[in-house]
């Protein structure tokens, strides 16, 4: 298991991040890294940006998976990646199925948020080795959210990206790859247009890897599917998630 680190944000003095808010910051961060390098495959269909496809392709990128847009692969290679979570109340967590050089594998990735406080004047001048080492403090205490929050203070936060192997046969993970393309997971489009406004919704980001080929759609999870998209969406989900052990299995 490794973990990947990507900054996020420093806050005001005095106050305590909203995760909302903290999510944005990491996007705009996000597409700024993302505009330096050149993707390896062809995109056939992805969302407009900014959008959380940017920040989750960040977190893979300093990950043992690696940003699935720009890796190189052979022309046989097979990937499909299903993130879910990215609301205030869920962690954000995917199944990654993967198919290279012919053999079968499964992986589980969950996002952790890792923070300490530290008096805004020692942040408004510590030197970077300084920082660095603040952000080792906070990665120490990941999954450890800061309920106490003293005045004229800093938060110094980071995202850490845990990735495991699951431990499944490579003909139930063949399964459940048959199960999503049934599903509709090469039909889903880059996103759904609706006429409201949907607060804090649970969503769903899959990205999908075919050869040369990639597509990646960001889509809301609803309690009453309005397309067939979102219904797709759902049924790809059912398909992976029964790759996860009992212990983390989310039904949204």
């Amino acid at each position: 298991m490794r973990r990947s680190r990507r900054v996020l944000q420093g806050c005001a003095p005095g106050h305590h991040c909203r995760p909302r808010a903290r999510l944005l910051y990491a996007l705009a961060l996000a597409v700024l890294s993302s505009q330096a390098g050149f993707g390896q495959a062809r995109v056939l269909s992805a969302p407009p940006e900014p959008s959380l496809l940017v920040i989750t392709r960040a977190w893979s990128r300093e990950s043992t998976l690696g940003d699935l847009r720009e890796l190189r692969t052979g022309g046989d290679h097979l990937e499909l990646r299903v993130w879910t979570g990215y609301s205030l109340t869920m962690t954000t967590q995917g199944v990654v199925l993967r198919r290279s050089a012919g053999r079968w594998s499964a992986f589980f990735a969950r996002v952790l948020r890792c923070e300490i406080q530290i008096p805004r004047s020692v942040g408004d001048t510590a030197s970077r080795p300084t920082m660095q080492r603040y952000l080792a403090d906070a990665r120490r205490q990941c999954g450890t959210a800061l309920t106490d929050v003293g005045p004229g203070a800093q938060i110094i936060t980071t995202d850490s990206l845990l990735v495991e192997r699951l431990n499944v046969p490579d003909s139930t993970i063949e399964s459940a790859w048959t199960a999503a393309v049934r599903a509709g997971v090469f039909e889903l489009p880059g996103r759904v247009e609706r006429n409201r406004v949907i607060d804090d919704p649970l969503m769903y980001v899959v990205e999908l890897r075919r050869g040369g080929d990639y597509r990646a759609s960001v889509i809301e999870h609803l309690e009453r599917p309005e397309t067939d998209a979102d219904r797709q969406i759902e049924g790809v989900y059912a398909a992976v998630s029964h790759l996860l052990p009992a212990e983390v299995l989310r039904q949204p």
